[in-house]
């Protein structure tokens, strides 16, 4: 399958050099210019999972937690390893009393990326 951004030539270090500066705006504080650009990407290629994580976060961080719970989802359903979707998404349901969030952290645990070790550690907590 082809995406938007393939039909109008965008390269992939192009889309990293936007992706770049939507986490540029978050760092700077700008949630809702990061919101406009990862929209602006899904629009390009709506299967990027971690695109979606990365939005996910974002509504996370504005305190859309519906919003950020769906973005989690559809990554995860999209892409099952996606670490970022699995620990935010296992937080907030932790957080919400759903012990099944405990699932998504065991999951996002025992993939090596570098938000490991923080699925490890809410795992601790969430599991006393």
């Amino acid at each position: 399958m082809t995406t938007l951004a393939q039909q109008f030539g965008f390269t992939a270090d192009q889309v990293q050099a936007i992706t770049s500066q939507a986490f540029d705006l978050i760092d700077a504080g700008d949630l809702d210019g990061a919101v406009v650009i990862f929209n602006g990407l899904l629009t390009l290629n709506p299967t990027d999972a971690a695109i979606r994580a990365a939005l996910g976060s974002v509504f996370h961080q504005q305190g859309k937690l519906s919003e950020a719970r769906d973005a989690y989802d559809l990554a995860i359903e999209l892409h099952g390893d996606t670490v970022l979707a699995r620990v935010n998404r296992g937080d907030l349901r932790c957080k919400a009393g759903d012990l099944g969030g405990l699932e998504d952290l065991k999951i996002a645990a025992r993939i090596p990326t570098a938000v490991q070790a923080r699925a490890q550690a809410l795992l601790r907590l969430y599991a006393r």
